[in-house]
């Protein structure tokens, strides 16, 4: 199970270093090539919408083939595709190339929960998915360093790296042994995992998360660079942020596991609504920094609890696990497409306090299925 575990985490981590190591470029790619914000948001949805594209195909191909083989596909066009983004020069070929990694990111991905739930007792998977989740945090935090990095290194080396160390988990996982397909998927499975009331509300907390985020990876930046900070200090802060949101995920899990998933949601919507009411008015780097931390643990609250939930719920509704997963991927990757296309845009249109006040909004509706237990 450690060796498994670990495997798994390697997975995810790779999806994350190459979709993290963005942001702080964010800055770099608008003023070298230009963008505006909106365009920006685009350049950073493009990773979410490939997810978006890919989690049905992932959950049919990890049901009918096997988790190795998608695995397999997934990590192979991950690693291509983080090699050519490091070259790319046009506007047009980042976001092509963004969007064919959250194809393989959504193969990789669902493959890694897939194979990890399997193996788990129910009375241990809200721990065990924090932990994976966890995991994803890590790459999330070596991904704004690294993007940091790319400044003093080049940027072509800095996703070389990403995709040999993609390279080296696919040769890893080739060697596993790994359980047998079930040949069950299909993608009315998948479908099937939208139909349930309950099943709704798991994917709606998961979805939850990477919209929030999706804005302030965009905004973030922009916003610290505005006040003078540059790639290198714009990564640190993403770094600190994701060191503290991989101490939280396994806590929110543990939690969950013991007392129901209303009190992490609830303490993650609270606390997500202050940082974006204060998050406009911040007027130092310092300031903005700390906000961006203490994002980290309340934008992902609701994460690793809606996963655990739609994960026990969809079990009982009989629906495939790996298309199960695929519908937890495609919830993440319709939050962020939305949260990090739409944050840029609403922010040309009226500056960064419509953008936040628009996620403050919806954190009030959020609230409303917590009026009863979940």
């Amino acid at each position: 199970m450690r060796r498994l575990l670990i495997l798994t985490c390697a997975m995810v981590l790779v999806d994350t270093i190459f979709y993290a190591a963005l942001t702080p470029l964010v800055p770099y790619f608008t003023g070298e090539l230009g963008l505006s914000k909106s365009a920006a948001g685009v350049l950073s949805g493009a990773f979410g919408v490939g997810v978006l594209l890919g989690s049905a195909p992932a959950g049919y191909l990890a049901a009918r083939l096997g988790v190795k083989p998608t695995a397999l596909l997934g990590l192979g066009l991950m690693s291509a595709t983080s090699l050519l983004f490091g070259f790319a020069e046009a506007g047009w070929a980042l976001v092509g190339l963004r969007l064919a990694a959250g194809v393989g990111s959504a193969l990789s991905w669902v493959s890694a929960f897939t194979w990890l739930v399997a193996s788990t007792p129910e009375e241990r998977r809200g721990q065990m998915i924090g932990t994976l989740v966890s995991a994803a945090v890590v790459g999330a935090l070596l991904g704004p360093a690294l993007g940091g990095a790319a400044a003093a290194i080049g940027i072509s080396v800095a996703f070389a790296l990403v995709s040999a160390f993609g390279l080296a988990v696919a040769l890893w996982v080739l060697f596993t042994p790994a359980p047998s397909a079930t040949g069950s998927g299909s993608l009315l499975g998948f479908f099937a995992a939208f139909s349930h009331p309950n099943l709704r509300v798991g994917l709606a907390f998961i979805g939850f998360s990477p919209l929030l985020f999706g804005v302030l990876a965009v905004l973030a930046p922009l916003q610290l660079s505005s006040l003078g900070w540059g790639a290198f200090y714009v990564g640190i802060v993403f770094l600190v942020a994701a060191v503290f949101e991989s101490v939280i995920h396994p806590l929110l899990g543990r939690w969950s596991d013991k007392k129901g998933y209303r009190p992490p949601i609830l303490a993650g919507l609270l606390g997500s609504l202050v940082i974006l009411v204060l998050l406009p008015w911040a007027a130092t780097p310092l300031l903005v920094a700390l906000l961006v931390v203490l994002a980290g643990g309340a934008f992902n609250a609701t994460l690793v609890p809606g996963t655990s939930m739609f994960s026990r719920a969809a079990e009982k509704a009989g629906v495939e696990g790996a298309l199960a997963f695929g519908a937890t991927n495609f919830a993440w990757a319709a939050g962020y497409a939305l949260g990090a296309s739409s944050g840029g845009i609403l922010s040309d249109l009226g500056g960064d306090l419509l953008s936040y006040s628009v996620l403050a909004a919806v954190c009030l509706l959020a609230l409303l299925p917590m009026r009863r237990p979940v």
